[in-house]
């Protein structure tokens, strides 16, 4: 396969949709459903798209320089390593919360005994 094969109607909707994909992103920073920190990388997996889309001779590229029989082989590893990178990625940043969460419930339960503690002394003075 080389890139005479790729059909010019498959290249322009494969550019197409990585446009796209760009303003679903930017659609949903600007909505706040996606804060910038975390639409990096989404934004560097569209870069990605797009540069495949324009140079499709970069993925011939790198199918011999990895070794691998057929693009399509090469397309789902790139695929299962940004999906195994970003689950990854979750992960971390839900064990984060998880701890932070776990911190501020402790302190609220120590600040309630605190006001339960300073409402019994004050009930104490009145009486």
């Amino acid at each position: 396969m080389n890139a005479g094969h790729i059909e010019p109607v498959f290249r322009i909707g494969l550019i197409l949709g990585a446009i796209l994909f760009l303003f679903i992103i930017l659609w949903m920073l600007k909505k706040k459903k996606l804060t910038v920190r975390y639409s990096i990388v989404w934004f560097f997996a569209a870069f990605v798209l797009v540069l495949f889309a324009v140079f499709p001779y970069i993925v011939l590229v790198l199918r011999d320089l990895l070794q691998v029989e057929l693009v399509s082989n090469l397309v789902f590893l790139m695929v299962l390593a940004f999906v195994l990178f970003m689950l990854l990625s979750i992960s971390c940043i839900v064990s984060v919360f998880s701890e932070k969460l776990k911190r501020l419930s402790q302190e609220a339960a120590l600040l309630e005994q605190r006001v339960r503690d300073l409402e019994a002394r004050l009930s104490e003075r009145s009486e």
